[in-house]
């Protein structure tokens, strides 16, 4: 559903948005792992974030008066540019601190980020090469922390528009009983192809689909598949033909290079030969099964190009327009709450 915008004024839309969210809040003050969001907060967030996705770039007044600091150590263009303009659409005013921050001098992350929540911002997205920086920070700041990736640990709001595409792909083919919005996923085969071992979005995706009851199914070379990855609950394949049967979601991931994952294979020709996705394997999976890819993708090596945009099971772009949609909600309803708690923190 689009809403038509020149139908709407400011105030009617936001009662439009206050409607749906009936005073609700979240359960958590940081986002630094996916297992903080609750079956209630996935409802709320996912029933907000569809109707800003109606409203498209439309502008709201929600957070107007708070900042917004993407402290990003590591590359980004998908989560960077949708976080900022998340917030820029809710009236925030936002900055960029990269790799080229005071943490290139020597300065700690936590001196860094401190000095940044100084400055009485209200959130503060956290980008980093290693892991569990953010859950460490979220300790010692009064601003809210986002996670944007940490090392090879977690990608929270990544898994948490993964999970609205599925959702959304089964509810308009009639994968809910009731005939409304799917609300879990118990019955699914997602089956994640690639490097496996490298992988923050899939350490914050299956424990996501755990949850919602998926069937788990991951295929890669021994060399790109982390040990005991069973105890998440997933079957793992070698042959990535085999794992594709019956599935209903085909989720490519890219080869890691910049943390080495080049060296635990023969090459990139090679791999791409065994498990790259193509128009051949694609149609091993279900009729209607889609394509997914966190970005950024690696045409002909992860998936073949005539499937990465064009073809009708592609849902890549839409993970992107989803992303936006989601870390709007997120950011509305961290940023402003109606019961009025505030997080606790203790400076270091």
């Amino acid at each position: 559903m689009v809403v038509v915008l020149s139908k709407k004024s400011p105030s009617a839309a936001e009662k439009d948005l206050n409607s749906i969210r009936k005073d609700r809040d979240l359960s958590f003050f940081d986002l630094v792992s996916v297992d903080q969001v609750s079956i209630e907060d996935l409802a709320l967030l996912y029933e907000v974030a569809r109707r800003f996705r109606d409203y498209k770039t439309y502008k709201f007044s929600f957070n107007k008066g708070s900042s917004q600091v993407n402290a990003f150590f590591e590359p980004s263009t998908r989560t960077s540019s949708s976080f900022d303009l998340a917030a820029k659409q809710l009236s925030m005013d936002t900055a960029g601190v990269a790799g080229n921050s005071s943490v290139s001098k020597g300065e700690s992350y936590l001196d860094t980020i401190e000095t940044i929540d100084a400055y009485n911002v209200k959130t503060i997205v956290i980008r980093s090469k290693e892991s569990g920086v953010p859950e460490m920070l979220a300790r010692h700041t009064q601003a809210a922390i986002i996670n944007a990736g940490d090392g090879w640990h977690e990608h929270p709001t990544q898994a948490l528009l993964d999970v609205l595409t599925m959702l959304d792909h089964f509810s308009s083919r009639g994968g809910s009983a009731s005939g409304g919005q799917t609300k879990n996923l118990d019955g699914k085969v997602v089956m994640i192809v690639g490097d496996i071992t490298h992988s923050r979005v899939f350490g914050s995706l299956v424990r996501l689909l755990r949850q919602l009851k998926a069937q788990i199914r991951t295929a890669s070379p021994l060399t790109l598949i982390p040990t005991e990855v069973e105890r998440f609950g997933v079957k793992h394949y070698t042959d990535v033909n085999e794992a594709l049967i019956g599935a209903d979601v085909v989720y490519a991931l890219r080869v890691q290079s910049e943390r080495g994952a080049n060296g635990y294979i023969p090459s990139l020709r090679e791999y791409s030969k065994m498990f790259g996705i193509s128009r051949k394997r694609l149609d091993l999976a279900k009729k209607n099964a889609i394509l997914m890819h966190p970005g950024p993708v690696i045409r002909d090596i992860d998936v073949h190009s005539a499937l990465a945009a064009v073809d009708p099971q592609s849902q890549i772009l839409q993970q992107v327009e989803n992303g936006m949609a989601v870390r709007k909600a997120l950011l509305w309803l961290m940023c402003d709450r109606i019961d009025g708690k505030t997080k606790e923190f203790k400076r270091k």
